[in-house]
């Protein structure tokens, strides 16, 4: 199983995003920015470490960093930066720059924050967690484990794997979001109902602008459905195991896959500065294959898969133990994120996806272009909606055989045989949308700069006049 960081600290996101804007001498700075603020929200906790009464010593310090420097010379992907590392860590040690923190968490922090100042690498997380060290130790015990297991599963459950929603737009353009790829062997089942329930549509949006990693062979099976038949490298990758024994991989499309494929339609996907890791691969992988179109904002910019090892007294660390690189570019995104084909505000991205989905299918299939330039107004008055002074609106008042417009509460209401009332949304100056009647839309007609009536122009073509009187 190869897992990229799932969940990003408060620390690391952070630094993710300044490390794409800032210039590395700077780095410096914010980090003991970032830090003070972290220690300083860390004083609404005292109450609760207070109660517990854990305090760690100099000498508990000492060992943790030889633990620390133990797990680097193991496991740490860049070999040539290691002993650097634990030179200035150690330095840091001698100097007393970690001598005020006895609390654990703060400890934790400073040793994180330094990690990433030092290595430039933003995996890197230290984790104070007794019971979760505990936990791992013990799971050498079968029947433990187990319990563990089934703790994690139940809990995952409760996530439905990580799968949020499945919708039918407007259009029959799916969209499908999820917050982090669980493993496959328990959430395949859950993807592969979410994706069939999506397998109709004309066109599909994946959203992954929340989601934060996980398992790279979640990635790898749901890219399986985007393509029939293709003998294809997602992802080459190498790790270390204990000893610094080192793994080849190569990770390819599957074979087969229950259900339904959606190989036949386009792809988008939406991403933010905080997509990071195995959603990043999948990302950058199907846009490499030329299978997607990406959406949104560069992403955090973590390819690097991690893992969490134990340290002593009750420590571990996340710690980057393998590189993955594309099999196409033969690189990867680390530090700098994937490139969007579309860049925008991530909170954009959506319907600039699904406008762009309209528009391609409009091109495509000329059988059913007229539906979907129906809809399309619709999407873009979202995207940017039309506004139209007030006097412009009240022009509009009067009545149009049965139907009459009346302004109310800076709003155009169009009323019928004086029973029932419904909001106009303008699409244009003169075009307006009836909220709750998606059959026709109410043209204004304007002559000679004044209004004679109004049109209802309906889906199929057809239209009716009704002249003011």
């Amino acid at each position: 199983m190869v897992y990229l960081p799932m969940k990003l600290n408060y620390l690391t996101k952070s630094l993710i995003k300044l490390s794409l804007i800032v210039k590395p001498n700077r780095m410096k700075h914010i980090i003991t920015l970032l830090l003070l603020t972290l220690t300083i929200s860390s004083y609404s906790q005292k109450k609760i470490l207070a109660q517990t009464e854990v305090n760690i010593t100099e000498t508990d310090k000492k060992e943790i960093i030889d633990s620390l420097g133990k797990k680097l010379e193991e496991f740490y992907i860049r070999e040539n930066t290691i002993q650097n590392i634990k030179t200035k860590i150690d330095e840091n040690y001698k100097n007393g720059k970690y001598k005020k923190s006895s609390n654990p968490n703060e400890f934790a922090s400073l040793l994180t924050a330094d990690l990433l100042e030092i290595s430039k690498d933003l995996h890197f997380s230290v984790i104070y967690n007794q019971q979760w060290v505990d936990d791992q130790l013990k799971s050498k015990d079968a029947e433990f484990k187990k319990t563990i297991k089934a703790k994690e599963l139940a809990e995952a459950k409760k996530r439905n794997f990580g799968f949020q929603q499945t919708r039918i737009l407007e259009g029959n353009v799916g969209y499908l979001e999820f917050t982090y790829f669980h493993d496959p062997v328990e959430g395949s089942e859950t993807a592969t109902t979410a994706l069939q329930f999506l397998s109709n549509t004309d066109a599909l949006i994946i959203d992954l602008r929340k989601n934060n990693g996980g398992a790279m062979e979640m990635g790898q099976f749901l890219s399986s459905y985007f393509f029939y038949n293709k003998d294809l490298p997602l992802y080459k990758y190498y790790y270390y195991e204990s000893g610094r024994k080192k793994i080849d991989r190569e990770m390819w499309l599957l074979p087969s896959v229950p259900g339904n494929r959606l190989a036949d339609i386009d792809i988008y996907i939406l991403t933010s500065g905080i997509t990071f890791s195995a959603a990043e691969w999948m990302s950058y992988s199907l846009q490499n294959l030329k299978r997607v179109t990406i959406i949104g904002e560069q992403t955090a910019g973590g390819a690097h898969p991690v893992d969490r090892k134990i340290l002593t007294k009750g420590f571990s660390v996340n710690i980057p133990i393998g590189e993955v690189k594309d099999p196409i570019t033969k690189l990867d995104f680390e530090g700098h994120g994937v490139t969007p084909d579309v860049v925008c505000k991530s909170e954009d991205a959506e319907n600039i996806a699904h406008l762009l989905a309209l528009q391609k299918l409009s091109l495509k299939n000329k059988d059913s272009s007229s539906d979907i330039d129906w809809i399309i107004p619709v999407i873009k008055n979202r995207q940017k909606p039309a506004s139209i002074d007030s006097k412009i609106l009240k022009s509009y008042e009067g009545k149009y055989g049965k139907g009459q417009l009346v302004y109310e509460n800076s709003n155009l209401y169009f009323k019928w045989n004086n029973t029932v009332s419904f909001l106009l949304t303008p699409l244009q100056q003169d075009l307006f949308l009836i909220n709750g009647i998606d059959d026709f839309r109410i043209k204004i007609i304007v002559e000679k700069k004044s209004v004679t009536g109004i049109k209802r122009i309906y889906q199929n073509g057809q239209e009716k006049v009704y002249p003011k009187e």
